[in-house]
């Protein structure tokens, strides 16, 4: 207990020091960037239809996804429907100070609970999205021109309603948190092995 009370009290090196920026810089383009695509692929969509999400809001063909969302009775989508755009970017923003402070100051406790507190954010967001998925495909409306069952889109992966593929990744600013969120365990473990190799030595 005493080895890991003092390891959470001790100071960052140098090495780790400078993984922390890079994380910093990787947080902050990802509130501008894409978080999320989805495509819909159809015989008669063979280029796709495309939406983005982003921290803040929805792009893409959301116009011809919601007319085809109107024929099988599914909830127009629309940005102000979501109150997590309103907070997300200034979120972000928060990960990023904290970041920058565990840079500046080199203290393993800073360090320790921003990436608890960005990791539980990270959590809460992909259960937000899987919520926001499951309510599209099962909150149907009856009087809807076409019948279809409910299904549950993947918030990752391929699913298919009828004869559209529907496909849903990460895009560049989930990436670039996520880098930011592994940069996290990686000074921890390097950290531990360095502070256990300094006191056997």
């Amino acid at each position: 207990m005493d080895r890991v009370t003092s390891f959470f009290q001790g100071n960052l090196s140098k090495r780790s020091r400078i993984l922390i920026i890079v994380a910093t810089f990787a947080l902050l383009p990802s509130i501008f960037l894409p978080t999320w695509t989805i495509t819909l692929h159809a015989p008669q969509y063979p280029d796709g239809i495309h939406v983005k999400i982003y921290p803040n809001t929805v792009a893409g063909d959301v116009r011809e996804v919601n007319l085809l969302n109107h024929y099988i009775g599914m909830h127009e989508i629309r940005a102000d429907e979501f109150p997590e755009f309103r907070f997300i970017p200034f979120f972000i923003l928060r990960f990023f100070g904290f970041a920058l402070l565990t840079a500046m100051v080199g203290r393993m406790a800073i360090a320790a609970l921003g990436w608890m507190d960005f990791t539980l954010f990270g959590v809460v967001m992909l259960y937000t999205m899987q919520h926001w998925l499951y309510q599209y495909g099962n909150d149907l409306s009856p009087d809807a021109p076409l019948n279809i069952d409910p299904f549950t889109p993947h918030f990752i992966g391929v699913t298919h309603v009828g004869q559209f593929t529907v496909t849903s990744w990460p895009a560049a600013g989930a990436i670039l948190m996520a880098i930011a969120g592994v940069i996290g365990p990686v000074v921890a473990v390097y950290e531990w092995r360095r502070t256990r190799s300094e006191a056997t030595a």
